[in-house]
């Protein structure tokens, strides 16, 4: 299911899901899934033809100017930033020497320290790569004085000063019209550098910070623009390069002479090579993702120079050998494997478990007295001894964050978010800054329990869900702790969404295909719930009631659910596919003759008769940046904002009219979480909530 939930893991298998399909030229969406048929066929609706903004392969449009918004939208500001936090994946991790370390993060940070062991407070966090929709994939510093970071939008970012903040940083994209996520980067000098791509090309540059002419795009797979996917780069020299596909190695003695100065090496044995290291032309050590370990002394030698060694781990990511004597790999285990000596078979490789099971993904060691490994929650492992045991290593979360997974604001005087760890963040002053919200954990200091929505009917109720099926309910949202009753619903799952459009009626809908609803939400007790199945088994998202008489939901196949009595039982629901049966991510209805749902190839889906049938319903392509849209909410028929993943807003002050009534705007540098994470309680003001914890005000102009 592409939605699954708020957790930092699965930022990363989206941008996993949207990297591959850009690499492979796909202009379609993931797709969610499930095994649920309905009994009765749901009604499809046809897709009316709308002028859509010819899809492009760039991954970073230029964003429409807020000028061209009805609202003007703030610098985000951070609300929430306290454990337990939940990790923004680091991706890959360089230190020229034990005094600089630089990691990069799915979110377009760069997390440096002068003093990589120091702890927490050691390492600064910097957004250097707001555009990005891949993240940052590599990093190579070969000194202190030059770093080069990669990322999925085919941007090469760089720094001569790589602590000196966001703006000793600049972002140049090296492909011009036609735009290829870079999976890798090598540099093994100050005035040479490689990087390559998921189309098989590699990319150089002699003066790396001399902006887009300095760089080079050459094609060495031999199968035009759409060849092998690159996974990986190592430079010894700018002599010698070695880069990876699926299974062979590729050298070069004249990185920039092109595919005529590649030689092709299948290795055998190898399932999917996965990463690399080449500290000189005598060796290199490459890994596949079942575990192998292939090393040899001759890499351009051809397939008979490289030895197999299985280590008995599952899938290794990244190895760093600063010299002969020392190889340092990691998995998606949390295991470090070690060796002195790299060529000598199974016996000399040692696996060390060093990061509890965690999703290690890169290391660097610039020397045998240092190594530090990255993994996919925000931690850096680092060791001053990384053949001295599990003891020896120390993790410590360097690039936290709190996801805030859902938010409704009642008035301009209210607004209450929820996060994945139990916590309400709320205030009477949503625009007062950071000491405007407090937070507050409703489940008496527990963490495991996950909010994912939240309705505020009015300043005297508020109800949020979480995903073990419980209803969290509060006449007095701002009162502390002890304001919130927390209420499990019998036989719910997963609650994903809920809307309340008074104080006598709340409607909650749930994984599978569930809805939960109260006409007296605040009674405290199991029994004011009543829970019926409206959906077979599918995943209901989201939903949006305007009054009693009306409520919409949307599901993970694309249909729209329906209500003109929703505490009417199973009977007094409608099912419906929106067009493109694609998976729709939530849903906002300003009143009875005005709906609007988004689904995740940026479309919004339209209805001013929502339970009119499919006829009454419109699919529009209004994302130029071609992101899913994971939320949206119309304060009335004149304005509806939508929000999708990679920190756009999608703002229309006619939101039937068609792809150029809908206009886009970057307004944040983190990724929005799937969710209700957007709230305009008038057409003067909204808000919008961040996967690292920050609120994104957008008021009227004027």
């Amino acid at each position: 299911m592409f939605q699954v939930g708020v957790m930092a893991f699965m930022r990363v298998a989206v941008l996993a899901v949207v990297l591959i399909l850009t690499a492979c030229g796909s202009s379609s969406g993931p797709k969610a899934q499930s095994s649920f048929q309905p009994s009765t066929t749901p009604t499809p609706i046809v897709m009316t033809p709308t002028p859509s903004p010819t899809p492009t392969t760039s991954a970073s449009p230029t964003p429409t100017s807020t000028t061209s918004s009805p609202l003007t939208w703030s610098a985000p500001v951070r609300v929430i930033h306290q454990p337990p936090f939940l990790g923004n994946g680091l991706t890959s991790v360089s230190c020229p020497s034990s005094s600089l370390c630089v990691a990069v993060d799915e979110v377009g940070n760069v997390v440096t320290s002068t003093n990589p062991t120091g702890g927490a407070t050691a390492w600064t966090v910097t957004n250097v790569d707001v555009s990005s929709q891949g993240g940052l994939s590599g990093v190579s510093c070969p000194t202190s004085s030059l770093c080069v970071a990669v990322d999925g939008s085919g941007n090469v970012v760089t720094s001569t000063n790589p602590t000196g903040g966001a703006a000793a940083w600049t972002v140049t994209n090296v492909y011009g019209a036609t735009k290829y996520g870079l999976l890798g980067v090598s540099c093994p000098t100050s005035t040479f550098c490689v990087a390559v791509d998921g189309h098989g090309d590699v990319v150089t540059s002699r003066n790396p910070t001399a902006g887009a002419a300095a760089w080079k795009v050459s094609d060495v797979t031999g199968s035009g623009p759409y060849g092998d996917q690159l996974f990986g780069v190592s430079c010894a020299s700018s002599g010698f390069c070695v880069a990876i596909d699926s299974a062979s190695v590729l050298t070069s003695g004249n990185p920039t002479g092109g595919a005529a100065a590649c030689k092709v090496a299948s290795v055998p044995g190898s399932e999917a090579l996965t990463g690399l290291s080449c500290p000189s032309s005598s060796l290199c050590v490459v890994l596949d993702s079942v575990g192998h370990i292939f090393a040899s002394s001759n890499p351009t030698g051809g397939a008979t120079a490289w030895k197999v060694t299985g280590v008995g781990v599952s899938s290794l990511n990244s190895v760093a050998c600063p010299s002969s004597g020392l190889c340092v790999a990691v998995d998606d285990a949390g295991n470090v494997v070690t060796s002195r000596n790299p060529t000598g078979g199974a016996a000399v490789w040692k696996v060390t478990d060093v990061d509890s099971s965690n999703y290690l993904r890169g290391v660097s060691c610039p020397s045998s007295g240092l190594c530090v490994a990255v993994d996919g929650f925000g931690n850096v492992v680092t060791s001053s001894n990384p053949t001295g045991g599990a003891t020896a290593w120390m993790v410590t979360n360097v690039d936290g964050s709190n996801v805030l997974s859902g938010v409704s604001c009642p008035s301009i005087s209210l607004c209450v978010a929820v996060d994945p760890s139990g916590n309400v963040i709320t205030s009477r002053n949503p625009t007062g800054g950071q000491a405007a919200w407090t937070v507050t954990n409703v489940y008496g200091g527990a963490s495991k329990y996950r909010l994912s929505g939240v309705s505020c009917a009015s300043a005297s109720l508020c109800v949020a869900v979480d995903y073990t099926g419980d209803v969290v309910t509060s006449s007095n949202p701002t009162g502390g702790a002890a304001a919130w009753t927390v209420t499990y619903v019998e036989g719910s799952d997963r609650l994903q969404g809920v809307s309340c459009p008074s104080s006598s009626l709340c409607v909650a809908v749930g994984d599978s295909g569930d809805v939960v609803t109260s006409s007296n939400p605040t009674g405290g007790r199991a029994a004011t719930w009543t829970l019926i199945k409206v959906d077979g088994g599918n995943e209901l998202l989201g939903v949006s009631c305007p009054s009693s008489s009306l409520c919409v939901a949307v599901d993970g196949l694309g249909n729209v659910v329906t209500s003109t009595n929703p505490i009417g039982g199973a009977a007094a629901w409608k099912v419906t596919r929106a067009p493109g049966s694609v998976p729709l991510d939530g849903v906002s209805c300003s009143s009875s003759g005005l709906c609007v749902a988004v689904d995740q190839e940026g479309n919004v889906v339209t209805s001013r008769n929502p339970t009119g049938g499919a006829a009454t319903w419109k699919g529009t392509h209004v994302d130029s940046s071609n992101a899913p849209l994971i939320g949206v909410s119309c304060s009335s028929s004149g304005l509806c904002v939508a929000v999708d993943y990679y920190g756009n807003v999608v703002v229309s002050n006619n939101p039937t009219g068609g792809a150029a009534a809908w206009k886009l705007t970057k307004v944040d540098g983190a990724l929005f979480e799937f969710g209700a994470v957007v709230s305009c309680p008038s057409s003067e003001f909204c808000i919008a909530v961040d996967s690292v914890g920050n609120v994104i005000i957008g008021r009227q102009q004027g």
